[in-house]
């Protein structure tokens, strides 16, 4: 006989069959009650369970901005129902319940649990009668792996570097602290609160397990059984969003400063960059592309002269005719924006309309600026500023390059969901780009990149940023880079130097500096440098189709460009935190100096190595020590990889006659899909693409290639050089790519 024990809004719950606990079947899983509280298991996606916990009689589930969205594939599962223990079984994995015990565990999909049993307590009643209360969700220990290490969390600077103990869930200047991780015991975690704005935090204790603080009545622990960081990075994407492949440009240098002093200084430096062959793709302007005097001084009720909305004349005065031009020289303009306002009279509408955001009182910036920033999250506010901004979109203007937003955790993802309508709407083709100094779970699917922050020009600061970096790939933001050269102060030229080598290697190569600071143009600080910061630019314009083809890659299955070796070599203990190297894709691995002389020590891990473009190898594992001139990287490509690079443009909208290089380094079989399309519109998506699958067979010397997709524009080559690095020395044959082919070496 079935007794109904009543229903709530999170789950409906009844008595099954004699002997059997009492749950609900629901659409995607299976609801119970422990204790206090109401628990739904359900599939999330095909890679993930959900983990709901809340009080009887509580509001339904709020849509979560860290969230995709989006429809998921169907995923089969089947409701367990062992005695006392309920739960859900898929072919990726089990959830259970011990209705009894009031415990729950993760369970692989070869039947081995990932955690131990944890508690579930009863404090249902509490946190309804508390809504604001915050309350616990543990995740046991873990049974594979004692003492496991996790990552993935962002780069909170006050807890570490690469590996992880905790997660505060903050948003800073420059730094993020996540409210996900993954555990190498096998399993990712991602906890939505009933308030994106007040995040959960999580703390690995000492038994190996994780203690999650949640703020408010719900959680949502979403839950994915990830052998690695590659299936954790794709069940995570699958979850908050795959990001979108950006506009070409992006992959080019970008010069941005605070200063930018008139119209003729713009002009002359990018002559400067032309003539003196330092390549260059995009310009990016601070306060001064739209007001005279930057809003740090403006009192709370604002200034009635301040513009928020305007160009600055002296700067822009034929804004549309000036990027047209820029663009004609193959550079691409983005300029700043704050999330407030400052003129007084839309402050005093803002304010009336209740558009303004409460004060936060851990931001860094002053009283009055704190009570002038613009609540995002409304669709009147969103509305209103897309039509205040799209002007600058109409002229030209390629992108935004936010600032300051740290007001509330989830001040940039709406700005960004603002900022991306507004370029849907002018061109619903486009593709957006944005600059962000902090973000949160999900931005990445808008086309946002993020930086680190105002960061100081010092050895010590370019040592620390290039981890923080890869906590960002680790993330589930694969567009990231830093204030090249540092916001504040003037590194010397060698510190610029080797801060511009290592961007090479970052998947947005830009500089910047404070207004007091000497500009980060390359012929400021001797001839020696700009030399070889030449170089080292002209690398990374020939890097451009392999980066490009990463980031279609990055589309589709969320591997970041940018990886740390931990995820190729994930049972080295020796490379668990290691960060001042790392590999771009699979097989470049880049170790930049990162000290004062260019001394420093180069750890290879398990495999043969090549150094970069010669016969000259290594096997690993192995330390070098290795000292590089002011113009030298040390670089080293793994056996099997395939290389493709370009040939050295001055910015991306050029095309050369010239062949694509695909440098093969032998020792294994290996794979390389090049993809080409035009570089700005989504029509990738609908596959207006070319896509040729390189395959090297080690065996019989042969490398051979397979086209696909219709893409038939300016942006593709149309022969192939192969050379091949051995022992016996280089080869070198070439052959079109305007079909199917192969070539075999003797």
């Amino acid at each position: 006989m079935i007794l109904s024990l009543g229903f709530s809004i999170c789950v409906a719950v009844q008595l099954a069959e004699a002997g059997e606990v009492a749950s609900q079947d629901l659409k995607d899983g299976v609801g119970v009650q422990v204790g206090g509280d109401e628990v739904e298991l359900s599939v999330a996606t095909p890679h993930a369970f959900r983990l709901r916990i809340c009080p009887p009689e509580s509001a339904p589930a709020a849509t979560s901005i860290f969230l995709s969205g989006e429809a998921q594939p169907a995923t089969a599962f089947s409701v367990i129902h062992e005695g006392e223990i309920v739960g859900i079984k898929t072919a990726f994995g089990e959830l259970k319940v011990d209705t009894k015990q009031q415990k729950w565990s993760l369970i692989d999909e070869k039947g081995q649990p990932l955690t131990d049993w944890a508690a579930i307590k009863s404090t249902g009643a509490e946190k309804e009668a508390n809504p604001g209360a915050k309350f616990t969700v543990e995740v046991g220990a873990s049974t594979a792996k004692p003492g496991p290490l996790y990552y993935g969390s962002g780069n909170d600077p006050k807890l570490g570097a690469l590996t992880q103990n905790e997660a505060r869930s903050h948003a800073g200047n420059g730094s993020t602290s996540l409210p996900q991780y993954w555990s190498n015991a096998g399993y990712g975690a991602l906890l939505v609160t009933n308030d994106d704005n007040k995040p959960a935090a999580w703390k690995a204790n000492r038994t190996g397990g994780v203690s999650w603080t949640v703020p408010g009545t719900r959680a949502d622990l979403y839950l994915a059984p990830a052998a690695n960081l590659y299936d954790w990075l794709r069940d995570d994407a699958e979850l908050t969003g795959f990001a979108p492949v950006p506009p070409r440009w992006t992959f080019g240098y970008m010069q941005s400063r605070w200063g930018w002093k008139d119209r003729a200084y713009i002009d002359e430096t990018l002559a400067r960059f032309r003539a003196d062959h330092l390549p260059l793709d995009a310009f990016i302007f601070d306060f001064e592309w739209y007001t005279k005097t930057p809003d740090y001084k403006v009192k709370a009720p604002g200034d009635p002269a301040f513009a928020d909305f305007d160009w600055y004349s002296p700067l822009l005065p034929e804004p549309a005719k000036q990027i047209a031009g820029w663009l004609d020289q193959g550079v691409h303009v983005v300029g700043i924006r704050k999330p407030r306002i400052g003129n007084s009279e839309n402050l005093a509408m803002a304010r009336s309309k209740g558009w303004i955001l409460p004060s936060n009182p851990e931001d860094p910036n002053g009283d009055d600026i704190k009570t002038r920033n613009l609540d995002y999250a409304n669709p009147a506010v969103q509305a209103w500023w897309q039509e205040n901004n799209r002007k600058f979109i109409e002229a030209g203007m390629a992108g935004f390059w936010n600032d300051e937003g740290e007001t509330t955790y989830t001040e940039y993802s709406y700005w960004n969901q603002t900022e991306a309508g507004l370029f849907r709407q002018f061109d619903p083709n486009a593709r957006f780009w944005s600059l962000n100094r902090s973000f949160a779970p999900g931005l990445q699917r808008f086309g946002a990149a993020a930086w680190t922050g105002d960061i100081h020009a010092n050895w010590e600061t370019l040592n620390k940023t290039t981890g923080e970096l890869l906590t960002y790939s680790l993330s589930g933001m694969p567009y990231m880079t830093c204030d090249i050269g540092g916001f504040f102060g003037d590194p010397t030229p060698e510190l610029l130097t080797r801060w511009m080598q290592a961007g090479v290697f970052f998947p947005i190569q830009r500089s910047h500096s404070h207004v007091r600071a000497t500009p980060r143009f390359p012929w400021l600080y001797g001839p020696d440098a700009e030399a070889a910061i030449r170089k080292a630019l002209e690398l990374r314009y020939r890097l451009i189709p392999y980066y490009y083809s990463l980031a279609f890659q990055n589309s589709q299955t969320a591997a970041p460009l940018m990886r740390p070796l931990v995820m190729e070599f994930p049972d080295d203990e020796k490379v668990a935190g290691l960060t001042d190297e790392w590999l771009m894709g699979q097989g470049l691995l880049v170790a930049p100096a990162l000290q004062e002389g260019g001394k420093r020590d180069v750890y290879l891990p398990d495999d043969l190595w090549y150094n970069f473009g010669t016969n000259q190898t290594t096997k690993g594992p192995q330390t070098l020590s290795v000292t590089s001139k002011l113009d030298e990287i040390p670089v080293y490509l793994r056996a099997g990889t395939l290389l493709p690079l370009g040939p050295v443009l001055q910015h991306t909208g050029e095309t050369s006659a010239e062949p694509l290089e695909l440098q093969i380094y032998p020792g294994r079989d290996g794979t390389f899909t090049l993809t080409e399309d035009d570089g700005k519109t989504l029509d990738y998506q609908k596959g207006i693409v070319r896509s040729t699958a390189f395959s090297w067979n080690d065996q019989t010397k042969t490398l051979s290639w397979k086209i696909t997709g219709t893409y038939q524009g300016d942006h593709r080559f149309h022969q192939v050089k192969a050379v091949l690095f051995a022992p016996s020395g280089q080869q070198a044959k070439v052959e079109t790519l305007d079909k199917d082919g192969s070539i075999t070496f003797q």
